[in-house]
C-alpha cells in the first residue's frame, strides 16, 4: 500500500474556479473538464515554445554577429553579454519549469475535485514560471538590443576589416 500525501487545502480562488468548473460541466463530465484543462496547458506550452524559439534566434544571431557588436566598445560588450545571459536564464526556466510534461490523465484516479485542484495548481505553477521567464527574456532583449543600438551609433568603432 502506497501512502499518498494529502493535498493542501484549496485557496479561495482555487475553490471558486473548481466550483465554476463543476457547475458548468458536472462531476461526471471528466472528458469535458479534461478538454478545458488540456487546452489551457496547451496555450502555456505553445507560448513556452515561442520563448524557446526567440532564445534560439538570439543565440544564433550572437554566434554570427556577437563579435562585431562586442568590437564596438566596452558598454556594447557588457550589454550583449548581460543580454545573452538573461535570455539564457529565461530559456532555461522555460525548459525546466514550463516544458516538462506530466499528463493530466496520470492523476485522474483522484476524486474529481482533487484531480481538478491538482491540474489547476500545475497550470498556475507553469504560468508563474512562464511569467518569470518572460521577465528575464524581456530584460535580456532590452540589453541585447541596446548593444546593437550602440553598434549602430558608432559604426566606425567596429573593426570589421581586422584579420582575426
Amino acid at each position: 500500500m502506497t501512502l499518498i500525501p494529502p493535498i493542501d487545502p484549496e485557496s479561495d480562488a482555487e475553490r471558486r474556479e473548481i466550483d465554476a468548473i463543476l457547475e458548468h460541466f458536472g462531476e461526471r463530465n471528466r472528458p469535458g473538464i479534461y478538454d478545458v484543462i488540456n487546452s489551457q496547458l496547451n496555450v502555456i506550452h505553445s507560448r513556452a515554445q515561442s520563448v524557446i524559439g526567440l532564445a534560439s534566434v538570439v543565440i544564433t544571431v550572437t554566434g554570427f554577429s556577437g563579435r562585431i557588436i562586442a568590437d564596438t566598445n566596452r558598454p556594447a560588450q557588457a550589454l550583449i553579454i548581460l543580454g545573452i545571459i538573461l535570455v539564457g536564464i529565461g530559456a532555461a526556466l522555460t525548459m525546466t519549469r514550463v516544458m516538462p510534461v506530466r499528463w493530466v490523465t496520470s492523476y485522474m484516479d483522484l476524486p474529481v475535485r482533487e484531480w481538478i485542484l491538482t491540474a489547476v495548481r500545475r497550470r498556475a505553477a507553469k504560468s508563474r514560471a512562464l511569467r518569470v521567464a518572460l521577465i528575464y527574456m524581456t530584460a535580456g532583449m532590452i540589453f541585447y538590443l541596446s548593444s546593437i543600438a550602440i553598434m549602430l551609433l558608432f559604426p566606425e568603432a567596429t573593426e570589421l576589416t581586422r584579420v582575426r
